[in-house]
C-alpha cells in the first residue's frame, strides 16, 4: 500500500511540474528611484494566461507586491515602480508568478 501511495504522488508532482509556465527570464533595471520589470513570458491569450503578481524584495524584506489581471503583451509583462526603499548597494529579487502555476525570479544589485 505504501509503494502505490508514493506512485500516485510521485505522478501527480511530475504531472504538475510539466504543466510549470514560469516565465522564461526576469529582466530588472533600476534608475532614478524607478524599479523597471520584464518577465518574459510569451502567451497566445493575456487575459487567460498571464503574469498575476510580482514580488519586490530588498535586502532580503519583501516591500511591494503588485498583482494583476492580464498581460500587458503577448511576450511579455513589464512594469514600472516606484520603490522608494531601494538606495546604493542594495539587492533586488523579483518574484513573478504565472497565474496556472510556476515562479521565477530575477536579481539586482544597486551600483
Amino acid at each position: 500500500m505504501k509503494k502505490l501511495v508514493l506512485l500516485v504522488a510521485f505522478i501527480s508532482f511530475t504531472v504538475v511540474s510539466l504543466k510549470a509556465d514560469p516565465a522564461k527570464k526576469v529582466n530588472l533595471t533600476f534608475n532614478n528611484g524607478v524599479l523597471s520589470i520584464e518577465a518574459v513570458h510569451p502567451v497566445k491569450n493575456v487575459s487567460a494566461h498571464y503574469i498575476d503578481q510580482f514580488t519586490v524584495n530588498v535586502n532580503g524584506k519583501t516591500v511591494k507586491t503588485v498583482k494583476l489581471s492580464q498581460q500587458s503583451s503577448k511576450e511579455a509583462e513589464t512594469l514600472d515602480i516606484a520603490v522608494p526603499e531601494i538606495k546604493s548597494g542594495s539587492e533586488i529579487e523579483v518574484i513573478s508568478r504565472c497565474n496556472q502555476f510556476g515562479k521565477k525570479a530575477g536579481k539586482l544589485k544597486v551600483k
